[in-house]
C-alpha cells in the first residue's frame, strides 16, 4: 500500500479553501511545510512513534454530518450541570449545544468569532505561533477549517463547566478532521472545561488538532481533556499554552484509545508567579501507540510546575512520555517536579520514558523521576492471602496506581465518569455509553 506523503496531503487539503487562518499565517505555515518533512525517527520528539499506521491511508476531508440528539444524550455526563457546545467532523453544531444565556463567557467556533468578536480573535489567534513547533501543527494553522473559540471576561468566574463535545464520523470514508482552538481567560477569571473526543463510526480517521490557551493576569483554567476516538481512529494534538502573572493552569488528560495518539504539549510561563499543574494518564492496549511530549519553559523567576503522569499498558502496546523542564537564566526561585510512572502489563509491553531538566539558574527546587515495571509480587502475595482472586488482586493494585490522578479531577460528575470507565477497562468488561456507543470498537 502506497504511503500517504507530505504532497498528498497538502494535495488533499488544499481542495478546501475556507480556512479560518488570514492569508499572512497561511503561508508562513505553508512555507513551514514546504521547509520540513513527515518527523522520522531523527526527530528527538517522534524518536519512538511509528506514524506508518497513521499514513498508509489515504484521508479524505470531512463531511457535515447531522445526529440525532439522542447520539448527544448518549455522551453525555451523568448528574454533570454544564454548558455544551459540540462539534461533528469538525463542524459546530448549534442545533446541539446549549449555552445558558446568563453566562457572560463567549463559546462558540472561531468561524463566529471571527466574524462577531475580532478584536479579540486577532489579539490571540495564532499568536502562539504554535506551526513554528511541528508539521502537523502547520498544516493545521494553513488549512483547519473550524474549532471552538472561548473567551471568559475580565474578573468573571463561570459557575457551570463547560463540556466541548467533539465527534468524528468517517461514515465509510477515511477522514480527517482539523479543527484548532482557542480559549483565552481574562483578568482575575476562572473557568472548568471537559474537552470529549469521541468516534460514531468504525472507519480509519486522523484527528489533527491545534489548541491555544491564553491566561491573563491572575486567571484560573481548569482543562481536563477525554481522549477515546476508537481503535481504528488516531489523534494528533498540539497544545500551547501561555500563562501571565499569578495565573494557574490545571490539566487533566485521559487517554482511552486510538491507533496512535500523539499528544505535544507546551508551556510558557511568561510572567512571575505563574503556576501549571499536569496530570496524564494513559492505558493503551492491544498494538495502540500512545505518545506524551510535554516542555515548560520557565522563562521568568517564582513560577511552578508540577508533571505527573501514569501509564498501563497492557498487551503489545506501547507508551512514550517524554518531558522537558527548561529553566532559563533569570528564572530563579523556581520549583518544578516531574514524575512518570508505568505499569507494563505483559512481557510485550513497552515503554519508552525519559523526563529531563535543563536549568540555567542557580537558586531552584528542581526534581524529576521516572519509574516502569509490573505489578509488585509481594502485595499480590499479600491480598491473595487475605483470600483475594488473583484477578481482583491485580484490578486492585492497578486501580490504587491511578486513584491519585482520578483524585485530583476537581469536578466531580467528570470524575465518577473517569473512575467508571477506569474500573470497567481494568475488569475487561464492555463498555456501552459514555465513552463509546454500540458501533465504536474502543473497548
Amino acid at each position: 500500500m502506497k504511503t500517504l506523503t507530505k504532497n498528498d496531503l497538502f494535495s488533499i487539503l488544499s481542495e478546501n479553501k475556507s480556512y479560518i487562518s488570514d492569508n499572512e499565517y497561511h503561508k508562513k505555515a505553508v512555507d513551514f511545510i514546504e521547509k520540513n518533512s513527515f518527523p522520522d525517527r531523527k526527530n528527538e520528539i517522534w524518536k519512538n512513534t511509528n506514524l506508518s499506521e497513521v499514513l498508509k491511508h489515504r484521508y479524505s476531508n470531512p463531511q457535515k454530518t447531522k445526529i440525532p440528539i439522542q447520539v448527544i444524550q448518549s455522551f453525555e455526563i451523568i448528574k454533570l450541570n454544564a454548558d455544551r457546545i459540540v462539534f461533528v467532523n469538525g463542524f459546530y453544531d448549534e442545533n446541539l449545544s446549549s449555552i445558558n444565556e446568563n453566562n457572560k463567557i463567549i463559546a462558540c467556533s472561531v468561524v463566529d468569532a471571527k466574524k462577531n468578536h475580532k478584536e479579540i480573535f486577532d489579539k490571540y489567534f495564532n499568536k502562539s505561533e504554535i506551526y513554528k513547533t511541528d508539521i502537523f501543527a502547520a498544516f493545521n494553522t494553513a488549512f483547519a477549517q473550524s474549532g471552538v473559540f472561548i473567551y471568559v471576561p475580565d474578573n468573571y468566574v463561570s459557575e457551570n463547566p463547560l463540556h466541548i463535545i467533539n465527534f468524528i464520523d468517517g461514515d465509510n470514508h477515511k477522514t480527517l478532521v482539523q479543527t484548532h482552538n482557542l480559549i483565552i481567560g481574562g483578568k482575575k477569571s476562572q473557568l472548568k472545561i471537559i474537552n470529549t473526543y469521541n468516534s460514531l463510526s468504525a472507519n480509519y480517521t486522523l484527528s489533527n488538532i491545534v489548541t491555544e490557551i491564553f491566561l491573563e493576569q491572575d486567571s484560573q483554567i481548569n482543562y481536563n481533556t477525554f481522549q477515546g476516538e476508537g481503535n481504528d481512529a488516531s489523534q494528533i494534538h498540539n497544545t500551547s499554552v501561555n500563562q501571565n502573572k499569578n495565573s494557574v493552569f490545571n490539566s487533566h488528560t485521559v487517554t482511552f484509545c486510538g491507533t496512535v495518539v500523539k499528544n505535544n504539549f507546551t508551556v510558557n510561563l511568561n510572567e512571575e508567579h505563574a503556576e501549571v499543574n499536569l496530570d496524564g494518564l494513559y492505558m493503551p492496549d492491544k498494538e495502540q501507540s500512545f505518545d506524551n511530549y510535554i516542555y515548560v519553559n520557565h522563562a521568568k523567576p517564582n513560577c511552578t510546575s508540577n508533571q505527573n503522569y501514569k501509564g498501563i499498558i497492557d498487551n503489545k502496546a506501547k507508551a512514550v512520555f517524554l518531558g522537558k523542564v527548561y529553566v532559563a537564566k533569570d528564572a530563579q526561585k523556581t520549583l518544578a517536579d516531574q514524575s512518570n510512572k508505568n505499569l507494563l502489563l505483559t512481557d510485550y509491553a513497552k515503554v519508552y520514558s525519559r523526563p529531563q531538566l535543563e536549568i540555567y539558574a542557580d537558586d531552584v527546587s528542581c526534581s524529576h523521576g521516572s519509574t516502569s515495571g509490573q505489578l509488585d509480587k509481594e502485595s499480590l502475595f499479600y491480598l491473595r492471602s487475605r483470600g483475594i482472586p488473583m484477578k481482583r488482586a491485580k484490578n486492585l493494585l492497578m486501580y490504587a496506581f491511578t486513584s491519585d490522578l482520578i483524585d485530583n479531577i476537581t469536578i466531580k460528575a467528570y470524575r465518577e465518569y473517569v473512575n467508571f470507565l477506569i474500573n470497567k477497562r481494568l475488569r475487561g468488561d464492555e463498555i456501552v455509553g459514555l465513552c463509546s456507543v454500540k458501533i465504536c470498537p474502543s473497548c
